[in-house]
């Protein structure tokens, strides 16, 4: 309680945190160069962790799958021992199998050993204490850390948290262990001789500091109140008790399944971060449980897209909703978001639609946001722990658009129509993107289309619908859930209103899509202007086949998805009402229109993400004061206003993981010449 965690999967929370203490590559067991350290930020080099249940530990099952890896040590509760020994010998592990009783300092250091010896002998030993994390409500920072200091030569012993520390404190010492790597690995990359490196040091420390930028992972559990009704008795829910972000008393042991639910829950969804922080060579946090009232409020706000939405009551909307999530807003909390690269959320609230203090955009336009559902969180270990390789679109992209409603609805010809546009807007890089538009009125001609094209993004055109408490596509005219294709494609983007409702619980397509296999999902959460969303998606395509022709401006996906996110601020104020339409279109004093105006000649270097929206108007209200309209501008920002739609998209899963540029050119990228 309350996310679902199945007793099974909490027995393998002892061993499961101990593989997060063991090598996660070659790499961890040598020194390398401090470049090659940060490179491995942008790699996401995680842990390969196979949790199966014993009677599947066989050959039959899992022989084609350790085909492809090195099956090095398997851990197990100790009653299995015996089984497990026998099972994981006749695979062809390399170390003795491990049971729980057995997990400790000195065997993590053993085995440490054993792997350099077995896999490169001949390579000099990494050096440095290596032992287990006693606070799981700071692994994410620590841990991390405690593996690049090893490889910096720092002292490895784990950061001094004891029951009074500061959280603040642990993470100035993380931030700062960030900024010498970023330091040390620039010096490198520009070929510092060693003395000039000593010279060069404490101002290049200085300058790193100011620019920090490392991915971080966030921890946010919490249950919409009207999915715990549906789910549980009230005995139940009342045993439900809120988590705080830091508990003292939450440590690691081999019998942790043991504790009470609610420690149980925390434990496994500090696993996941911890693994995606060590994964990422960055840091993570986590925060207390979402207050009640702001799933009520999200709910209440996802309703009212449902009729004649009005901006003033999204604004009021929004500004509720900040007010219920404040407590959610740390001192470390913002201090790791304005250092981070993108985040990762594990949570089934939308973090990103909030708007952290100071700032007066929501925080997904500050930085590039993903999302790991952590219900039922059962299935968030099993899919955290499965490390997908990093996929590289690097060629040609041939994006397929499944048409799915009828051309006799009026959405489905607008729709019809935006793709079309699209694809003449695309015609540029004709050569870098292939768009498919095929009609799939049925979901067994959604199935035949995408075997034939074999895309690597699909793009569902629908409608959404929701059935009881499941957010639902309609395809044709019947509503689907499980699309059963046999081969998923790695993006799925869901060109549909309403598909990822947060505030009511909702079982979403979007989750299940990620379940089905594909790599990342984009998904609505209300719904959406058939017009302006597809103006979204064409973008989105069009920056996606120019960095394809022209890479250096985007490393991923999440990263084009964020660019044009937030750059469609501009459209989301304009086409906001007839009268600001139509002074889009509007003649300027240099003869250019509005928009062109806007995005040719003024908006360059004068949006800051935290404050698209509040930046946007203010360019958009000087070209107004030049020919004579300012106020009557401004007003209409006002009355009658505009919604920010474009930041009502979510991206769940791991686009961070879908890069623009091959491994080779990225490892190129971080050290020019090598």
């Amino acid at each position: 309680m309350p996310h679902g965690l199945s007793k099974t999967v909490a027995t393998a929370l002892p061993g499961l945190w101990y593989c997060l203490h063991l090598p996660a590559a070659l790499s961890d067991l040598v020194d390398v160069d401090a470049w090659m350290l940060k490179a491995a930020q942008s790699l996401r080099l995680d842990h390969n962790i196979l949790l199966v249940p014993i009677d599947c530990f066989d050959e039959v099952l899992l022989g084609y799958h350790l085909q492809h890896h090195h099956p090095v040590v398997a851990i197990c509760p100790d009653e299995l021992l015996d089984e497990a020994r026998q099972r994981a010998s006749s695979l062809g592990f390399v170390l003795p199998t491990t049971p729980y009783s057995e997990l400790c300092d000195a065997t993590l250091t053993a085995q440490w050993d054993a792997m350099h010896e077995h896999f490169i002998p001949d390579l000099p030993a990494l050096t440095g204490e290596v032992s287990l994390t006693r606070r799981l409500d700071l692994a994410a920072l620590t841990l991390p850390h405690r593996r690049l200091a090893r490889q910096m030569g720092w002292p490895t012993a784990e950061l001094a948290v004891q029951d009074g520390t500061s959280v603040s404190g642990v993470l100035a010492q993380v931030l700062n262990g960030q900024t010498r790597l970023a330091a040390v690995a620039r010096l490198e990359r520009e070929g510092a001789s060693h003395s000039e490196a000593g010279r060069r040091y404490p101002q290049t420390v200085r300058e790193e500091a100011a620019r920090l930028r490392v991915p971080v992972a966030l921890g946010l559990p919490g249950v919409a109140p009207a999915y715990a009704r549906n789910a549980y008795d009230a005995e139940l829910r009342r045993r439900t008790g809120t988590q705080p972000a830091v508990d003292p008393d939450d440590t690691w042991s081999v019998t942790l399944h043991e504790r009470p639910d609610h420690m149980v829950e925390r434990a496994a969804v500090e696993f996941a971060v911890t693994h995606q922080a060590v994964a990422s060579s960055g840091l993570g946090l986590m925060l207390p449980t979402v207050p009640p009232e702001a799933f009520v409020i999200l709910a209440e706000l996802e309703r009212h897209f449902l009729t004649t939405h009005s901006s003033a009551a999204v604004r009021r909307l929004l500004t509720r909703l900040n007010d219920a999530a404040q407590p959610l807003w740390s001192k470390e909390v913002m201090v790791a978001i304005q250092r981070a690269s993108y985040l990762t959320v594990f949570s089934d609230f939308p973090l990103g639609l909030l708007t952290m203090p100071g700032d007066s955009a929501p925080l997904c336009a500050r930085l590039p946001v993903t999302y790991r559902p952590l219900d039922p969180l059962t299935r968030t270990v099993q899919q955290q722990v499965v490390a997908p390789p990093g996929l590289s679109l690097n060629h040609t992209i041939k994006v397929l658009v499944a048409e799915c409603i009828p051309v006799s609805d009026p959405v489905g010809r607008i729709s019809r129509g935006g793709w079309s546009l699209a694809r003449e807007t695309a015609a540029p890089q004709a050569s870098n993107l292939t768009i498919i538009q095929d009609e799939t009125l049925t979901l067994q001609a959604l199935q035949q289309s995408v075997a034939e094209h074999r895309p690597d993004i699909l793009v569902i055109s629908a409608h959404g619908t929701m059935i009881g408490n499941m957010a639902a596509l309609v395809i044709g005219d019947t509503p689907h859930l499980d699309l059963g294709l046999t081969r998923m494609p790695p993006v799925v983007m869901l060109s549909a209103c309403h598909v990822a409702p947060r505030g009511s619980g909702a079982v979403a397509i979007t989750d299940l899509l990620l379940r089905e296999g594909a790599l990342a999902v984009l998904g609505t959460q209300v719904p959406v202007e058939v017009t302006r969303n597809a103006i979204l998606m064409g973008r989105f395509l069009v920056y996606l086949a120019e960095e394809i022709a022209n890479p250096g401006q985007f490393a991923t996906i999440l990263e084009v998805w964020h660019h044009v996110q937030t750059s469609n601020a501009v459209h989301d104020i304009l086409d906001g009402s007839p009268s600001l339409k139509a002074w889009a279109s509007s003649v300027t004093i240099s003869g250019h229109s509005v928009i062109a105006e806007f995005k040719s000649n003024r908006a360059s270097g004068r949006l800051r993400p935290p404050h698209v929206y509040e930046d946007t108007e203010y360019v958009l209200g000087e070209i107004a004061d030049e020919q004579g309209q300012g106020d009557r501008v401004r007003n209409w920002f006002r009355r009658p206003g505009y919604v920010p739609e474009s930041l009502f998209y979510v991206f769940a899963g791991r686009p961070d993981r879908i890069y623009l540029s091959s491994l080779e050119q990225q490892v190129e990228q971080a050290h020019p010449g090598r």
